[in-house]
């Protein structure tokens, strides 16, 4: 019999249903923090993990497009409108691109969904299937409640959270690091998904579930400070972004389905709020202790 647990991240609620035999407690710990203590309370998505024997029978449609340079990879599929008692829309992730690891099915609006993990490999892949299909359902399903996931990490200082932006590679870990290191009162909240959301015309910013390769998974609010991108360069210096600056230093870091009109509206409105209230940052820098220090006396 399957069991279900209900969890809540930045005010939504989602349930996950694991099959018979797998229990939460081993590929859920990560969600642990973020239990519902509501059990009234009616979720916003319902992801169910299904084990198959075939998993290849589980793939409808045409690959449209597989995106990241690096794994988990992410596949994408012709929207299928044909098949009776079958979801809409089709999604894959994979440790590479030769073929998809497990497969995601789900309704037009995503509160609805099934993952499928092949029975030969379901205590290596679960967690990886349901890290990364609560993910991509996580922001498909928010989007319009003026909510962000956001690749990025987060640092807490003083009752206010610090984001640092950036493409794969640029240090974001590290310069989150930098500031534990080297600004008394830092503590790291996630380091790799952290949530944005406006609630009552004032920005917030939450941990998550997802933090990446850094085990850091708080169930924690404060009010977002600052947004600072980040590059690399043979010095450090920082200057203020003006708005159409910081909104496209935002924007590529949130998660959205791109292909879709209604859902890149949502984001587009949701940035501005953010960028109307929390100033953005560009920190151009090097991997030391200055640099969390340059960082830090000009976002205050």
């Amino acid at each position: 019999m399957e069991k279900s647990y209900k969890y809540t991240v930045a005010g939504h609620t989602f349930l996950i249903e694991l099959p018979d035999g797998f229990a939460g407690e081993i590929y859920l710990s990560s969600y642990a923090p973020f239990a519902s203590d509501d059990s009234d309370a009616e979720p916003l998505i319902k992801l169910r993990v299904s084990l198959c024997d075939n998993l290849q029978e589980m793939v409808c449609g045409q690959v449209k497009d597989i995106f990241n340079d690096e794994p988990p990879y992410f596949w994408l599929f012709d929207r299928n409108e044909s098949k009776e008692g079958m979801y809409p829309w089709f999604f894959a992730f994979s440790y590479s691109r030769s073929h998809p690891d497990c497969i995601l099915h789900a309704s037009s609006d995503f509160r609805n969904s099934v993952v499928y993990v092949p029975s030969s490999a379901a205590e290596s892949l679960i967690a990886f299937a349901l890290s990364n299909a609560m993910m991509l359902l996580y922001a498909f399903s928010t989007s319009v409640y003026d909510t962000l996931l956001v690749h990025a990490s987060l640092v807490k200082n003083d009752g206010k959270g610090y984001m640092f932006l950036g493409r794969s590679g640029t240090g974001k870990s590290t310069h989150a690091r930098l500031w534990l290191e080297n600004i008394s009162g830092s503590e790291l909240l996630n380091d790799d998904n952290p949530v944005i959301r406006v609630h009552d015309g004032e920005v917030y910013v939450y941990g998550s579930p997802w933090s990446g390769k850094t085990p850091c998974y708080k169930n924690e609010r404060v009010p977002l400070k600052a947004v600072v991108r980040l590059s690399q360069a043979p010095y450090n210096r920082i200057v203020r972004q003006s708005p159409l600056q910081a909104y496209a230093s935002l924007m590529p870091s949130c998660s959205c389905m791109r292909w879709d009109s209604a859902s890149v509206d949502a984001l587009h409105k949701t940035i501005e709020k953010v960028i109307s209230k929390v100033p953005g940052w560009h920190l151009e820098c090097l991997p030391d202790a200055d640099a969390a220090r340059t960082s830090f006396e000009a976002v205050l």
